[in-house]
């Protein structure tokens, strides 16, 4: 793999994009020897550990049953490799394209085109993408055998098609190839940097599919245990596909190890933090020492923490002899931290087919709901009993800590920035969190009017809130212009790029958030969305993003690429209000159930006429629009007197200059003067 790399050095300043925006300089001979040494021994390692922790930790150990088949030991050991091969190809792809996308500058001559580095990093990624995809499809056959107890050679093509079409895991695993080779193809045919961002989004996809079907799906704390996990996989592979990438290259310039660094720092306390959610959600802590589960675990910490001291060498002692000249120094230690995360990606595989010891649910929603059915709503139960949303709670802390470091940020050079404006983006963020974790979240799954109140919420008063404290512009101002293109440069980017130009246009964006009204509830999306907690997610963060495009266009005070007039403004949103008024009534006057088979397979002993719920939720939706409306309303005329007041301001200075300048033709005030007087005398 690296032997290829460095042999592309000469091609890459040839094909388009190629370019030498970072010399690579001369590799020491024998290097890449070492560096391929290096990176055999830390998939060795990780297998090794693989392979130990499957024996140990009990996953390969095959308890015969009565009147039942027994699983094919292969099968077992299959299962265990091709898992862990699978982890180990994945941080590595999705590193190297997201290094090619976002740790080096583009050509010095065009930033737009991939410079030498990033073009050898991401055919690269192309390849182990490639490879990705190859080791998902294998493992259909082998997990179908496993769930089947069948040898490998009693598997037949009829039944991987019944695997993929009838099994979630199956279908997963599928979408993740599927998403991985999509990845690999833009990779390997793209040079520039939007291309490269395209497959780094792609590959990102790729990873989480997977996370929905595991052992964390399936216990009575799932919807906790799978929100952790996706942000528990995710930073994982950052932290260790950055590495690696870094590791591979030919030159460690300084802008891209830091670059790392940062991505790094935020990723590190994000494994950790997130796995310890994880377990707690899966088995009690007594399990960390009483299981095997709890041991593989235990043995993961340990690395985890090892790893932590090896990122702080890193950016205490390493990170300043790179920028003193000094490669080597990042190398070395970067070769034992890689060896060091092969053994717990092993150790995570081997994890991931570890069954945790099984406990008892409290009663038989808890698998469906994620939860201990509730009892009836009552002002208590909603804000005393928590059941928090790890992925919202997380998004509200990073965006509540990213702003106020921004508006710091500006405070500090002596800039002002409006006090309401942050408190509009705290208010929003913290009615996402009550929305999401507090007692509401469990009743909104199992009661249409407080899923109403959820939806309304998240789809008109959060993107208002969120809207109005004008994220971007606070982001322009706050970072620091890179001549080499960074985060300031991206946001600028994607603002004027033609899709956001396209979205935004007032008729797609009125489209998109009143016709997930209808969709969502008038087909059967609505109850795959109550049952799957991927739905759940994809519902939630449609309502919020559509909400927030749509009141961008009306009321944001961010920069946009299409502008409206204050009139259209008005317009578009009245007619918003119209369709969510019809909607409203619509659901009251309705005599049929919306989603049937999921709530009165719930069966609450409490809710003995779930139409009349569901007409509340109609008469929710019908007059939720109130509040909302009141703030949109006030700050479009908000917007609109301060817009004629610089449209004033910037005629009179316009006059000042025609007069000071002798020019009367030049004044607005003179011309339209002027007009009228023609008018008058015609009439005449």
């Amino acid at each position: 793999m690296t032997t290829s790399t460095e042999s592309s050095e000469n091609a890459a300043a040839t094909v388009p994009g190629g370019g030498t925006g970072v010399p690579p300089g001369p590799s020491p001979s024998g290097r890449s020897g070492w560096r391929s040494l290096t990176v055999f021994a830390a998939a060795v390692a990780g297998a090794i550990a693989a392979v130990l922790a499957l024996d140990l930790g009990g996953a390969a150990r095959i308890e015969a049953l009565p009147g039942l088949s027994a699983i094919d030991p292969s099968v077992i050991w299959a299962s265990g490799l091709l898992r862990y091969g699978y982890d180990l190809v994945m941080p590595v792809a999705l590193g190297c394209i997201v290094a090619a996308a976002c740790f080096l500058p583009g050509r010095e001559d065009d930033r737009s085109r991939l410079a030498a580095q990033s073009w050898r990093w991401l055919r690269v990624g192309a390849l182990v993408s490639g490879l990705w995809a190859l080791v998902a499809l294998a493992r259909l056959p082998v997990e179908y055998a496993n769930l089947a107890a069948l040898s490998l050679d009693q598997v037949t093509v009829s039944d991987i098609w019944f695997y993929v079409t009838e099994f979630d895991q199956g279908q997963t695993l599928l979408l993740a190839a599927l998403l991985a080779a999509a990845a690999a193809l833009i990779a390997a045919r793209t040079f520039t940097v939007f291309g490269a961002m395209a497959a780094a989004a792609f590959a990102l996809l790729a990873t989480l599919p997977p996370i929905f079907t595991g052992h964390s799906s399936a216990n009575g704390n799932h919807q906790i245990a799978v929100d952790a996990l996706i942000i528990h996989v995710v930073a994982a592979v950052f932290w260790v596909g950055g590495l690696f990438a870094l590791f591979i290259a030919r030159a460690h310039p300084v802008p891209a190890a830091r670059r790392y660094s940062n991505v790094a720092g935020l990723a590190y306390p994000a494994v950790g933090v997130s796995g310890l959610i994880v377990f707690l959600a899966n088995v009690p802590l007594s399990a960390l020492w009483e299981s095997g589960y709890g041991r593989i675990t235990l043995a993961k910490i340990v690395v985890l923490a090892v790893g932590g001291l090896f990122g702080w060498a890193h950016r205490r002692r390493t990170l300043p002899a790179v920028e003193a000249g000094d490669r080597r120094a990042f190398v070395r230690l970067a070769a034992a931290e890689l060896v060091l995360m092969g053994v717990a990606f092993g150790l995570a595989s081997s994890l991931s087919v570890t069954p945790p010891p099984a406990g008892e649910l409290a009663d038989p929603n808890t698998a469906a709901l994620g939860f201990v059915t509730p009892g009836p709503m009552t002002f208590s139960s909603v804000v005393l009993d928590w059941y928090p949303s790890v992925l919202m709670c997380t998004a509200a802390l990073l965006g509540v800590g990213f702003y106020i470091a921004g508006v710091v940020r500006l405070r500090r050079r002596g800039d002002a920035w409006p006090w309401y404006r942050t408190a509009m983006w705290t208010g929003g963020w913290f009615v996402v969190v009550v929305m999401t974790s507090t007692g509401l979240g469990k009743y909104g799954i199992v009661m249409f009017s407080a899923h109403m109140v959820q939806h309304m919420a998240l789809n008109m008063l959060v993107p208002i809130l969120l809207v109005l404290s004008a994220p971007v512009t606070l982001a322009l101002r706050a970072l620091r212009p890179d001549r080499a293109g960074g985060p300031r440069e991206w946001l600028l980017a994607l603002v004027n790029s033609r899709y956001a130009r396209a979205i935004a246009h007032p008729l797609v964006a009125l489209l998109i958030y009143l016709s997930s009204l209808y969709i969502m509830y008038y087909s059967g999306m609505f109850e795959w969305a109550m049952r799957s907690h991927f739905g759940h997610l994809a519902m939630t963060g449609h309502f919020m993003l559509a909400g927030t495009l749509f009141f961008w266009v009306v009321i944001g005070p961010d920069p946009k690429p299409r502008q409206l007039t204050y009139p259209a403004k008005v317009l578009l949103y009245f007619v918003s209000l119209v369709f969510h008024a019809i909607f409203g009534l619509t659901i009251m006057m309705s005599t049929t159930l919306i989603a049937p088979d999921w709530y009165t397979g719930l069966a609450l002993p409490w809710m003995d006429d779930l139409l009349s719920d569901q007409r509340t939720g109609g008469g929710i939706a019908w007059a939720f629009g109130e509040i909302p409306s009141l703030i949109v309303i006030a700050a479009l005329v908000a917007q609109w007197s301060r817009s004629e007041e610089r449209e004033g301001r910037r005629l009179d200075r316009m006059a000042e200059r025609a007069s000071a300048s002798g020019r009367p033709e030049d004044d607005p005030h003179e011309v339209y003067n002027a007009y009228l007087a023609n008018l008058d005398q015609e009439r005449r």
